[in-house]
């Protein structure tokens, strides 16, 4: 399978994460499918507003059976937060919201250039309720049929991509950019309980080692550097906190704690199946670990609020080998 193919089938993207210009990039290639090749692409309008439009037949909108005719102007509207939905007062329902916005500007561009149909895109959860209210108000405010009004957040945006892969490589998508699916909250258990149990786990993690620690069962952390592309100033970063290392070994090992145990052996195999997924061989791995690091920050408050443990905590699973390769063979895998 294509690395495109299995990032999409996989996992989603963070579309909070690229910019304005790259969404709609995005959005033009999804309508040179969804309307046809004919679509041009984003331009600044009379108005100060950017939109794309496609003036004929379409291809698959709203249906192959029966579709769009005439002048489709398409909006992309692009947002740098996490997790926003359209039901957000600022979207839609507040008087200064995008939708209102919006709104003004179809009742222009019908009277003005004749539209016909209009595709509104964002990176946006689009829940059921909100997107009858939002088509609801759309058609009320403008005179256009709900039919002629197309809304599409980021659960059809995924399902597209599935449907046409080939669309992530031409604008320049780059999966390990931007994952979206991973969810740390097993992480965030684990280190506020170790923060609980171990209260000077922060101290003993710049604590350098009188002697190389024998306790921890692993290969030779300088051949998994090799295998893994991780280099060697990195390395001594994480082999100075190998006192802390043992540390969480030993809170995990403790009978009473297999609930957090539990926990740590979720959240291990899902990064490891993730960076698995989305690793090129030009990564370096102390890239990886940073990127993965900056994503469960931005994912989880307790998390964002303990940065030194969390980065201890990649660093284990590294040292100990619950994320990275340890075999040559299966580094040769990502080439795929």
């Amino acid at each position: 399978m294509h690395l495109v193919e299995l990032c999409v089938g996989a996992m989603k993207y963070n579309y909070s994460e690229i910019s304005s210009k790259q969404f709609e990039s995005l959005v033009v290639q999804l309508c040179y499918k969804l309307l046809g090749y004919g679509t041009k692409t984003f331009a600044e309008g009379a108005d100060g507003g950017r939109d794309a439009r496609f003036d004929g037949e379409a291809t698959d909108i709203p249906s192959y059976r029966d579709p769009w005719k005439g002048l489709t102007i398409i909006q992309a509207k692009h947002t740098a937060e996490y997790n926003k939905k359209f039901s957000d007062n600022d979207f839609f329902g507040a008087k200064s919201s995008i939708v209102n916005e919006e709104v003004e500007k179809m009742k222009r561009l019908i009277a003005e250039d004749g539209m016909k149909n209009y595709m509104l895109f964002a990176n946006r959860k689009l829940p059921a309720n909100a997107h009858e209210e939002i088509l609801a108000y759309m058609a009320e405010q403008t005179g256009m049929e709900k039919r002629n009004i197309v809304l599409i957040g980021i659960e059809d945006i995924e399902n597209y991509l599935k449907a046409f892969p080939d669309i992530p490589e031409k604008v320049d998508l780059n999966a390990f950019d931007m994952p979206l699916n991973i969810e740390p909250d097993e992480l965030a258990d684990v280190i506020l309980q170790i923060k609980n149990e171990i209260s000077n786990i922060n101290e003993l993690a710049r604590e350098k080692p009188s002697k190389l620690n024998g306790e921890i069962k692993r290969v030779s952390l300088k051949k998994k550097n090799k295998i893994n592309n991780l280099n060697s100033s990195y390395s001594d970063i994480i082999e100075g906190k190998m006192i802390a290392f043992n540390e969480i070994t030993d809170f995990l090992a403790r009978p009473e704690n297999s609930e957090y145990q539990e926990k740590y052996l979720e959240c291990k195999a899902e990064l490891d199946e993730k960076i698995r997924a989305i690793k090129k061989p030009m990564h370096e791995f102390n890239y990886i670990i940073e990127k993965v690091y900056d994503l469960i920050i931005a994912r989880d408050q307790d998390c964002k609020t303990n940065k030194r443990l969390t980065k201890l905590m990649l660093h284990y699973m590294y040292y100990i080998c619950d994320i990275g390769d340890t075999k040559k063979e299966e580094a040769s895998e990502y080439a795929a």
